[in-house]
């Protein structure tokens, strides 16, 4: 019937023996504004629609390198179904923490966080590079994509021993339709260097 969705699980649910999964995620990630994002020229793998295969920013804009020290990084960044009255979505949290709180820090982050629209790639640990086919296609999620991930917390608690005085982030994406995104293109070196040429500076504009 045309216009009804295709609703059924389409594989087994096993643990994979060969690339077993682990949890947390690395260090470092990217963060952009929502509005800088080329949406027109964004390409979605033809079989596989939660997978980008390229991400562009428009000429001009630059995404920013954001890194999350010690041994849980982005730790409660987590994504959960939430029910509707016709369809269930999901949100997607993502929290990190800013090991300062500078003049400039304050007027060119965090004022900006209070406000704005964001979308975040962070590399998970588990990264299926043992895979048979599209092995790394599992490391690098996105968040805020459909909605933009919005400030749902912005603390500085001088005497906090999480952030030695920073801010503590929390940003929240609301009404997502699909459980997970991953940037993928090819391998995983083609798409880590995708990747990294968002931080770069940008020309034109």
């Amino acid at each position: 019937m045309s216009g009804v969705c295709d609703n059924l699980i389409k594989q087994g649910i096993v643990p994979s023996c060969d690339d077993p999964i682990v949890p947390g995620i690395e260090q470092k990630g990217v963060m952009m504004n929502r509005a800088d994002i080329d949406f027109g020229t964004t390409a979605f793998n033809s079989t596989r629609k939660n997978i980008i295969e390229t991400l562009a920013l428009k000429s001009g804009k630059k995404a920013y390198e954001v890194v999350v020290m010690g041994s849980n990084p982005f730790t409660g960044t987590n994504t959960v179904l939430a029910t509707g009255t016709y369809r269930n979505t999901f949100t997607n949290t993502v929290n990190l923490v800013v090991l300062d709180n500078g003049p400039d820090v304050c007027a060119n982050v965090i004022d900006g966080l209070a406000n704005g629209e964001f979308v975040v790639i962070l590399e998970n640990k588990f990264k299926g590079l043992n895979k048979e086919e599209n092995p790394g296609d599992a490391a690098f999620q996105v968040y805020g994509w459909y909605q933009g991930l919005k400030p749902a917390e912005l603390s500085n608690d001088k005497y906090s021993e999480e952030t030695d005085g920073g801010w503590l982030v929390s940003l929240q994406e609301a009404k997502v339709p699909k459980s997970a995104l991953f940037l993928f293109k090819t391998d995983y070196e083609t798409t880590a260097a995708a990747v990294a040429t968002l931080t770069k500076d940008a020309v034109g504009g």
